[in-house]
């Protein structure tokens, strides 16, 4: 508990009811933070994560918001802080567009509802918390990046990506320095992480995981848990403004 430790914090995570974000608040509960779970309408898995967490032994409260929404973001933001202080914001939802109906759905479309979740929900939420977290004169936030977005990957989903997950990762670098020096701000940006897509990724794509990574296995949604925890945590105090590959040394 010393090393990396987030006793006495109080941390959001949205779309945190499956996967990395789910990773991410189990993690932060284990360091010894209270956690908020975000989700915009998975009840039974976020009060499965809240149930997780108290048994390991913190406050667990669910919220529940679309953070592509002006006026959800505009309550989550609110609630957030009347039910205490906030310490940290983990900008972890977007859309998912390779397991849900969205697969179908025209490039037009996936684009916007990657730039109205992934990007304006980003933006937004993390400006907003950002002026809390000044005002209060301390805080974290951290970001989701994607570590192809800057090197390229072929296909529409590349493509997709590409246009959002860039965006993130030039603006957590630019609120970084907005915030400086009472708040920082990083991004993780993972590689192939194996959530509910990888889970089920046909042969191709699972020898083309390990053709690409140098460490010859898919990351875990723990992976990416571990870096938010350390960036989270008072032993990341003089980092901010980076973008952190998750992504077992992968580099083309």
């Amino acid at each position: 508990m010393s090393f990396a430790s987030l006793s006495g914090r109080r941390i959001l995570v949205t779309g945190s009811s499956t996967g990395i974000g789910r990773a991410i608040v189990l993690e932060c509960a284990r360091a010894g933070a209270d956690v908020i779970i975000n989700c915009r309408r998975s009840q039974l898995l976020a009060e499965q994560v809240a149930a997780e967490a108290r048994e390991i032994g913190v406050r667990a409260d669910v919220l529940y918001a679309d953070v592509g929404d002006a006026d959800d973001r505009e309550r989550l933001l609110q609630t957030s802080f009347a039910g205490g202080h906030v310490d940290a914001l983990v900008n972890n939802a977007g859309v998912d567009l390779l397991t849900t109906d969205l697969r179908s759905a025209s490039f037009a479309q996936k684009l916007g509802e990657l730039w109205r979740a992934d990007v304006t929900g980003t933006v937004e939420l993390s400006r907003a918390f950002g002026k809390r977290f000044s005002e209060a004169g301390s805080g974290v936030i951290l970001t989701v990046g994607w570590d192809q977005s800057d090197r390229g990957m072929e296909g529409d989903s590349g493509e997709l990506f590409a246009v959002a997950k860039n965006a993130v990762m030039g603006f957590t670098r630019s609120l970084a320095v907005s915030l400086a020096p009472l708040v920082r701000v990083n991004c993780i940006a993972p590689g192939w992480i194996r959530t509910a897509w990888g889970e089920t990724a046909g042969e191709y794509w699972q020898q083309r995981v390990m053709s690409e990574t140098p460490l010859k296995r898919w990351g875990e949604p723990q992976d990416i848990a571990n870096m938010a925890r350390y960036l989270l945590s008072n032993e990341a105090s003089y980092i901010t403004g980076q973008v952190w590959n998750v992504n077992g040394g992968a580099v083309r």
